[in-house]
């Protein structure tokens, strides 16, 4: 929606209106209940002859009948202004995030914690299709003090700040197409584990691909140096990282879709400082017939420890798989409902930390 110098898009979403088998991944006797989430949102623009103001917001309601505590609300919201020159664009953002969804597979608790990220930078253009970006962040992770899992207090394992400067250069190929160069030095210090303090210098390299391309998304792989800091006994790591997010429309109605993620991420346990976290997800989506679709999806998500060694002498390797489809039926243009069924299976060498679960309801997206 337009008026003048404003743009509205408001969105509402349904999701999980159904039942989750294993609501807390529990290993024995796991309790079921009836769930869903309603998700309200909007994005917001104002510009102006040169700036652009760029607001996004969303809620999610989770509601869950019999299990009070895992009820929640969440918010997340976004801000951006950026002002064009003639070949130069500073511009500054602001994000933050206040949620109990889980952080990722490790923890299965829907714990309270809070995101706030500030980014400032500048982008040159050097040449017709060739751009020049330089940027500082700075990111705060929080756990709300009264947060625990497996006896250990979320806070004083995971809460840090993570301060970074990034350079990176953009190089149109096509119309469609960007190749993208990224080299980020970061510092990461946590406010009670100090002996988890690290630095880390990366160099990423991928391409960015247009909505309208044949394989559209983001594809990035890279490496990253992971050192102690401070006097501290992190474990140094090198190795290959990866972000990839494509979507590929072949004949006949069909589109495959690939996410790929090789990254370190800190865990919990403070003898375990971090785990690399090495997940692909893919999904066929295949039109049938009309308004129709059917949709199968696979993944998988192994986690390996650094720190802790097992008796054999191994280090610690869990994994988490995934297996689903659904059936989906499209009303108009941004409106879809679907049912899906989803199969969650985790195997781990923590004791107590296998789990299987299954996860089946309705869902369904209108955008304004």
């Amino acid at each position: 929606m337009r008026v003048g110098v404003v743009a509205l898009t408001p969105t509402i979403e349904l999701s999980s209106l159904g039942v989750d088998t294993n609501v807390f991944n529990e290993v024995e006797n796991p309790k079921r209940d009836f769930t869903f989430t309603v998700s309200p949102g909007s994005d917001f623009w104002i510009r102006t002859e040169r700036g652009l103001l760029s607001l996004n917001g969303r809620a999610d309601l989770v509601y869950f009948n019999q299990y009070e505590s895992e009820r929640s609300v969440n918010g997340f919201g976004s801000a951006q202004y950026e002002y064009r020159l003639n070949r130069v664009r500073p511009f500054a953002s602001f994000s933050g995030l206040n949620t109990r969804e889980r952080p990722g597979f490790e923890i299965d608790a829907r714990a309270r914690r809070f995101e706030n990220t500030v980014r400032l930078g500048v982008d040159v253009r050097v040449a017709s299709k060739s751009l020049l970006e330089f940027s500082v962040r700075r990111q705060q992770v929080d756990y709300a003090g009264d947060e625990v899992f497996g006896g250990q207090p979320l806070n004083q394992s995971l809460n840090r700040t993570l301060e970074a400067v990034d350079l990176a250069w953009r190089q149109r190929l096509t119309v469609l197409t960007t190749w993208l160069v990224r080299a980020s030095g970061e510092r990461e210090r946590f406010e009670f584990t100090k002996a988890r303090n690290g630095d880390s210098a990366r160099v990423q390299t991928g391409f960015e691909l247009g909505q309208f391309a044949l394989i559209r998304g983001s594809a990035f792989v890279g490496f990253r140096r992971l050192t102690s800091a401070d006097g501290g006994t992190l474990p140094e790591f090198q190795g290959v990282t990866a972000d990839v997010n494509v979507s590929y429309v072949a004949p006949f109605q069909t589109r495959l879709s690939l996410q790929t993620v090789r990254d370190v991420a800190y865990s919990y346990e403070l003898a375990n400082p971090y785990y690399v976290q090495t997940g692909w997800t893919a999904t066929l989506t295949q039109r049938l017939f009309g308004p129709w679709d059917f949709q199968l999806l696979g993944g998988r998500d192994g986690l390996a420890y650094e720190g802790v060694t097992l008796p054999s002498g191994d280090r610690r390797r869990d994994r988490v798989d995934r297996l689903g489809g659904g059936v989906g039926y499209q009303i108009g243009s941004g409106v879809r409902l679907s049912f899906d069924v989803q199969s969650w299976q985790r195997q781990s060498e923590r004791p107590g930390g296998d789990y299987r679960t299954l996860r089946a309801g309705f869902s369904g997206a209108y955008g304004f």
